[in-house]
């Protein structure tokens, strides 16, 4: 990711006060990959959407109202590209191997014995299972560890309405994860 984003970083002239772009990249540069990451488990992807989410900040950079907003606004423009790219590798995914049945998922690191295994393969299956919006406050809050309103922002929408979500996709799991 530094290649672009040092490019970016070293080809930026807009300033707003003491804070240009390029200081707003270096603090935010660490949160937009965990967004994407937490979306695509994947670093190499995450990388790449952080990346492409960092092009179109500084695109469109001059056109950000409130610059106190822009942590949560690349954010929110990593988590889109990011379920975007998540969608696609799905699909893709599911053309590949139609005639294979049997999901297989990597061994979580911390995992030593085979039932702690398959309980965090059981979780993984049922975290994907949530609706997309259950799903996507469930992996920012518990996942990245935004708060609630860190979340609202990144989602665009009210605090409660993140409670809420997040209430929901514990309970869902909650109840079919129950042994």
């Amino acid at each position: 990711m530094s290649t672009l984003v040092d490019t970016l970083v070293s080809s930026a002239t807009v300033a707003e006060g003491e804070v240009g772009f390029a200081a707003r990249v270096a603090e935010t540069q660490r949160r937009v990959f965990q967004v994407a990451y937490s979306v695509l488990a994947n670093a190499a992807d995450a990388e790449d959407v952080a990346q492409e989410a960092f092009l179109r900040a500084y695109r469109k950079y001059e056109r950000l109202r409130d610059p106190g907003k822009f942590r949560a606004w690349v954010s929110r423009i990593a988590f889109r590209l990011a379920l975007n790219r998540r969608r696609g590798r799905h699909r893709q995914l599911a053309r590949d191997t139609a005639w294979h049945t049997e999901r297989t998922s990597p061994v979580a690191d911390g995992a030593r014995t085979a039932t702690d295994r398959i309980f965090l393969d059981q979780l993984r299956a049922e975290i994907d299972r949530l609706p997309e919006k259950l799903r996507a406050a469930l992996l920012l809050s518990a996942v990245e560890g935004m708060e609630a309103r860190e979340v609202a922002a990144v989602l665009e929408i009210p605090v409660g309405t993140v409670r809420l979500r997040l209430h929901l996709a514990r309970k869902r799991l909650l109840e079919v994860m129950k042994p």
